[in-house]
């Protein structure tokens, strides 16, 4: 699929003394369906939901909502009025005595994001903006904006009304910040489907390409030409930036396990074309000595990606770095995350070492606090040269101080940590935050717990549910995580490093 490497390629360009900025949003899951005041600890369906329900009585000597008291249960945050010029508010039912733990204002920790939620996390993306004078060239999304709520709840009509709310909402609060998006495996119906143009039944998704490219290019975030194309190739496309960098953007839903088209004609590992589409992109900048980003949804070593697009990744990574592709980006995990790349095959986790490091991948939180996480977003400082990343800043909100404040105050966003100072490595404040970098980090969390702690703390945005990683192994599997890109290198790495995880078997 490319020609033999050149000498060149082997070596990553130095960078300059200058930098600009780019935001990454992720995982927004809105809950068009949410109601103020639900279950929002439900048994069964999406929780916070008029639908949600917990079918387990409430256990014996226990209050409503978690054991609060009167009072605390009159300070609930369950609505005011006054925000309603400002949000769009989520439709209120109430307190009920046989909710065990209430659908608050702006959200909970087992529900998706109240539109309220996510709004206010676009709404501190610009008030950040105009505090810290901060200007951002671009933006990507690296996917997933409907619900996890069972199919017979969501429907067409709600996943194409989620999709167009959350993008005309990132529209009217970011207005100037053209927005470069990958659509995740809940952005379709039926739920993780999508087939090839060669299967036949590709026309049973067109309708939901259509729309998002028109309304993309109609957006101004990409051009006639560029959603044409996408509309033809799965919502995936490339484009330049203002400064000269490639971003391509990939439909992981080509490699998604739920997606039954996988399965068919499992001979050819590129049904889709994608791998050829970004072969040929690669193969364009190297040869023009231009550097590449490359956005997708769904991490390959998750256990919802199909192991041979690992394979076909891997080598397509090792040829064209580091030279040629400076960024790597994916959600869908929820958590703060990051893989490093190795040229490394077996079960040998030794082998794992500096010298062996191709790249990395950035893996962004989520603004959905589903999955017991604190909603956040991050930017990265960007070298205006070779468009590596210097440095990555976090926000978040303590999701849990919304919840019984009166109504009287919104959440507050704050910085949460910078990725060059958060592990205490010594790294020349000239190098990138590349692949070497993420490697000695992942060193340092093998070998100190307090190290582990900080990284699982960030992974879950220092919520309430955070694992005590000193204390107890909750934290094993972590190092193999960061170290493994393929399904079949974690699987290994955990075998040889006697790593149980109920998740990953």
């Amino acid at each position: 699929m490319w020609p033999e490497k050149p000498e060149k390629a082997y070596v990553a360009p130095e960078p300059s003394n200058e930098t600009f900025n780019v935001l990454h949003v992720s995982d927004f899951h809105i809950e068009t369906q949410y109601k103020i005041g639900s279950e929002a600890n439900c048994s069964s369906y999406m929780c916070c939901t008029s639908h949600s329900t917990n079918k387990l009585p409430l256990p014996e000597g226990e209050s409503p909502v978690s054991g609060l008291n009167d009072q605390e249960i009159a300070n609930m945050n369950l609505y005011n009025s006054t925000w309603e010029d400002v949000f769009k508010k989520g439709e209120y039912v109430g307190y009920n005595e046989s909710v065990w733990e209430p659908a608050y204002t702006f959200g909970q920790y087992k529900c998706d994001s109240p539109e309220l939620l996510i709004n206010s996390s676009l709404d501190s993306v610009a008030q950040f903006q105009k505090e810290k004078n901060l200007t951002f060239d671009f933006a990507i999304f690296t996917g997933d904006l409907v619900d996890h709520d069972e199919s017979k709840f969501i429907g067409i009509e709600k996943a194409l009304l989620s999709e167009e709310l959350i993008f005309r909402d990132f529209k009217n609060r970011l207005s100037d910040i053209p927005l470069y998006p990958v659509l995740g495996n809940h952005d379709t119906f039926p739920y993780g489907q999508l087939a090839q143009r060669s299967s036949g039944f590709e026309n049973f998704f067109e309708y939901n390409a259509e729309l998002m490219t028109e309304m993309w290019e109609e957006y101004g975030w990409i051009d006639f030409d560029t959603a044409q194309y996408a509309k033809m190739h799965y919502t995936g496309f490339s484009v330049k930036s203002k400064r000269g960098l490639k971003v391509i953007a990939l439909n992981s839903n080509a490699w998604y396990v739920a997606n039954f088209y996988n399965f068919w004609n499992t001979t050819n590992p590129d049904s889709y074309g994608q791998f050829q589409f970004l072969v040929d992109e690669l193969v364009e900048a190297e040869a023009n000595d231009e550097r590449v980003w490359i956005i997708w949804h769904v991490p390959l070593l998750n256990p919802d990606a199909m192991p041979i697009a690992g394979q076909v990744w891997k080598k397509i990574i090792e040829r064209f770095s580091p030279y040629t592709i400076a960024g790597m980006f994916n959600g869908h995990t929820h958590r703060d995350e990051f893989n490093v790349v190795y040229d490394v095959t077996g079960s040998d986790s030794s082998a794992k070492t500096e010298d062996k490091v191709l790249n990395n991948v950035w893996i962004s939180q989520a603004v959905t606090p589903l999955s017991e996480n604190n909603p956040g977003w991050k930017y990265y400082e960007v070298d205006t040269k070779t468009f590596s990343i210097m440095n990555s800043f976090n926000y978040y909100t303590k999701l849990n101080e919304t919840f019984y404040n009166g109504g009287d105050t919104t959440p507050v966003w704050e910085f949460e940590y910078s990725s060059r100072d958060a592990y205490g490595i010594d790294w020349p404040k000239s190098s990138p935050l590349n692949g070497t970098y993420w490697h000695k980090v992942s060193e340092s969390i093998k070998n100190s717990r307090t190290s582990l702690q900080t990284y699982e703390g960030y992974a879950k945005r220092l919520s309430p549910f955070v694992p005590d990683c000193v204390a107890t192994d909750d934290c094993q599997l972590d190092w193999c995580y960061v170290t493994s890109f393929t399904a079949d290198q974690l699987v290994n790495c955990m075998a040889a490093e006697n790593v149980t995880d109920s998740f990953y078997g």
